[in-house]
């Protein structure tokens, strides 16, 4: 089936020239959408469902992945519109995850998602300027190479913006993900912002119901089209609520639990409540019966424009996917994106000091008691100065340094990036290089960095949230591309638009109280849920799984150290990650370092070059 497949697609300006370039995907098995002058607009291979699209003289719209829309709908926007611009007002009303591309009188717009889940890629196609969904579909067309300094940036955790929107191949851009692209005939590619982060202002009773219906029209858009929809039941406060919107639509509801060995982990018992007061079916699948953390782990799943961050857990998610493919799931709604953006991390006093003084204080005084920060310690960090350039300029010369205490990491621009031992000190002279000669783009310009880069929002709570959303965008991305052979798409409702822009939008004490866990969430959905299950003040950990796994797994680790790809380029010093898989693993160095490696690994074993 067509929807078992990796997808993609590019799109083309309205051109002679680009009718001659479309030859480079002319392939039979490639579909195709026209210009209203005939002229191919957009190629590529996606499902048979997909896109929704309509015509309306010299105006035509398209809309790839999951939304409200239809043919109807589409096709009476279309019929207003005047300018390039005007087509993109439709994306506002509609709920879901999606690409929008319109082509108006000859001029092509497109936009993705802010999470930067669908997100758009430019490069120069023999001499045309061409937009994908994706970094290698362009790289092949152009006959681009990817770079070792580019993959050495990835070997940093966590990478800091802009530096991880950089794609491997040097001659793509990303188009930012608040930017609509534009492709017009005699005029250099460009972007044009269309949205900005949000003021945190909004009470919370406002912004709890902006949260209940962004959630429930993210749902509903993944339900409407009814059949057998699989959720995440986790018993955690991001999936569960989730489960029970679903219950709500057309759709048959399959939930989804997967156990932990740690005898401690309390997220079986919750999702146990939950499922007492939930329609449908139910799987229960014990640790011990999944692949274990890390399986599999000398076998690369099929890498795709950039490697594939959650690793070790690939060979889980792989079994999970073929055993709901079986079942007849169409699709899988999770809850990746929730504790990004249904909590806010202590940066938020920065912001409500000025405005709530006497109120900033009592929530300082609550983190310093949770977190054990002492006074002196947080109000140096909270008073911190630096712009964003001056930080991430500091972080810069502190790569193979400790890290720093929690309190400056929390309560500033985030999380400093640092390399894992084992990566060389070329790496790191690398990742310095290209750090320290970051650039911004200029908004209303073509694709030019003219300025030093700047955070993702001028409040530094706005600025860690959407960071931190992203990487999870990112990562949730490639599970997407590395199961889609399963034909049961992963689909995140926290990373719709809508949904982001109401939990962006709240005052910040509201999502980042010590006092309450996910308050805004509970009050948004306290008509929807169970009293009961709102309750829950935590979530599970499966550290203790990715410990046994690590440990069965050691002699597969090992062997990717015996001829390691990235040891040959000078990444890393193949001795001290055998070291650190084999024996003691490096205190204070995440996993997320070694699965940040593994995926590079395997990423440069997939695209060897000179």
């Amino acid at each position: 089936m067509s929807g078992h497949r990796r997808t993609w697609f590019v799109v083309l300006p309205d051109t002679e020239a680009a009718a001659a370039v479309a030859a480079v995907w002319g392939t039979a098995d490639c579909r195709a959408l026209h210009h209203p002058s005939g002229r191919p607009w957009i190629l590529g291979h996606w499902p048979d469902d997909q896109p929704v699209t309509a015509q309306a003289g010299a105006v035509a719209l398209a809309v790839f992945g999951t939304s409200d829309t239809d043919t109807h709908h589409l096709r009476r926007h279309a019929a207003h519109v005047r300018d390039p611009y005007d087509a993109h007002t439709l994306a506002a009303d509609l709920a879901g995850s999606f690409h929008l591309i319109a082509t108006v009188h000859g001029t092509v717009t497109a936009r993705g998602t802010l999470s930067g889940l669908r997100r758009l890629h430019l490069a120069d196609v023999d001499g045309v300027p061409v937009l994908s969904d994706r970094a290698d579909t362009l790289a092949a067309a152009a006959g681009l190479t990817p770079s070792t300094e580019r993959l050495a940036l990835r070997l940093a955790h966590p990478l800091p913006h802009p530096a991880d929107t950089l794609p491997l191949w040097p001659g793509i851009t990303p188009v930012p993900p608040h930017h609509t692209a534009e492709l017009a005939p005699g005029r250099p590619a460009r972007t044009r912002a269309h949205w900005h982060p949000p003021a945190p202002e909004r009470p919370r009773p406002d912004a709890a119901t902006a949260l209940r219906h962004a959630l429930h029209r993210a749902v509903a858009a993944r339900t409407r089209d009814g059949g057998l929809v699989a959720a995440d039941l986790s018993g955690g406060l991001d999936s569960t609520p989730l489960c029970f919107l679903a219950a709500n639509g057309p759709a048959d509801l399959l939930t989804v639990t997967i156990g932990s060995l740690d005898p401690h982990h309390d997220d079986a018992a919750w999702a146990d409540r939950a499922a007492r007061h939930l329609p449908g079916r139910r799987l229960v699948l014990p640790a011990e019966e999944l692949p274990a953390m890390f399986a599999d782990i000398d076998t690369p799943a099929p890498q795709g424009d950039e490697p594939f961050t959650w690793t070790r857990t690939r060979a889980r998610d792989e079994a999970v996917a073929r055993l709901l493919a079986t079942h007849g799931a169409r699709l899988r709604i999770s809850g990746e994106g929730g504790d990004e953006i249904l909590q806010a991390l202590p940066a938020y006093l920065r912001t409500l000091l000025p405005r709530h003084p006497a109120t900033a204080a009592r929530h300082l005084r609550g983190h310093r008691a949770r977190l054990r920060w002492t006074l002196p310690a947080a109000l140096a960090a909270l008073t911190d100065p630096r712009p964003y350039p001056a930080w991430l300029a500091h972080a810069a010369d502190r790569l193979t340094h400790p890290a720093p205490p929690p309190t400056t990491q929390l309560l500033g621009w985030g999380t400093e990036p640092r390399l894992p031992p084992w990566a060389t000190a070329h790496t790191a002279d690398l990742v310095r290089e290209q750090l320290t000669t970051l650039n911004d783009t200029e908004p209303s310009a073509p694709f030019a960095p003219l300025a030093p880069p700047a955070p993702l929002a001028p409040w530094h709570v706005q600025h860690q949230a959407l960071h931190m959303l992203r990487h999870s965008a990112s990562a949730m991305r490639q599970l997407i591309d590395a199961t889609a052979h399963f034909g049961v798409p992963f689909t995140a409702p926290y990373l719709d638009d809508q949904v982001l822009d109401a939990c962006l939008a709240a005052d910040p004490a509201t999502r980042g109280t010590p006092f309450a866990y996910k308050p805004l969430l509970t009050q948004a959905l306290a008509p929807d849920l169970p009293a009961d299950l709102l309750r829950r003040t935590g979530k599970g950990d499966f550290t203790p799984d990715t410990h046994q796994g690590l440990a069965r797994h050691r002699p597969q680790l090992a062997a990717l150290t015996e001829d390691s790809a990235l040891a040959r380029a000078g990444l890393i010093d193949p001795d001290a990650l055998r070291r650190a898989c084999l024996g003691l693993y490096p205190p204070h160095t995440p996993y997320a370092a070694l699965d940040a490696t593994l995926a590079c690994e395997h990423w440069l074993r997939a695209h060897p070059h000179p």
